[in-house]
């Protein structure tokens, strides 16, 4: 079954369908891959989250953190609204015969990780889903989204430059 690495797990196209798998734990195992300094910099950052989750907690002043929670869910509500609204979806599997091609935009260098956009009919309309690709900051991750392109042309899928 021809797979390749996704930024959170794989993506999976057997004879049928699209199949996603996504998991946070195959995020952090996407940067133990990726390389010694992502994996330095992902635990450090968690570390540093926790010690200052920690000190405001002893301290007992929550306002930064109920300003920090707030800001957090407000920006990911919007993301999610922004995303529905522009017809992008979360399904894990779509049947291949419903493609209609997929759009492979490369991201900008430290800004944007690369991505794929499948658009696919649903129901009679027109749906998108992302297929988002471990960064290129990883040691694999020019490689792996070359890999994805020849994995969609393999299965008989239209590749567009976005």
């Amino acid at each position: 079954m021809p797979s390749f690495r996704t930024k959170r797990g794989r993506c999976h196209l057997d004879g049928d369908a699209l199949r996603l798998e996504s998991s946070f734990r195959g995020q952090f195992r996407r940067y133990r891959e990726g390389g010694l300094w992502p994996t330095l910099l992902l635990c450090g950052s968690l570390l540093s989250a926790a010690v200052i989750l920690v000190t405001q907690l002893l301290a007992g002043d929550w306002r930064p953190l109920l300003f920090g929670i707030g800001a957090f869910l407000a920006l990911w509500v919007a993301g999610r609204v922004s995303n529905a609204v522009r017809g992008f979806t979360s399904t894990t599997e779509i049947p291949l015969d419903a493609i209609d091609h997929v759009t492979a935009v490369p991201g900008t260098s430290g800004l944007t990780r690369p991505r794929f956009v499948v658009a696919y009919d649903a129901n009679g309309e027109t749906k998108r889903r992302y297929v988002m690709m471990p960064s290129r900051w990883l040691s694999y991750g020019d490689t792996e989204f070359e890999r994805a392109k020849e994995t969609f042309r393999d299965a008989g899928i239209d590749v567009e430059t976005g």
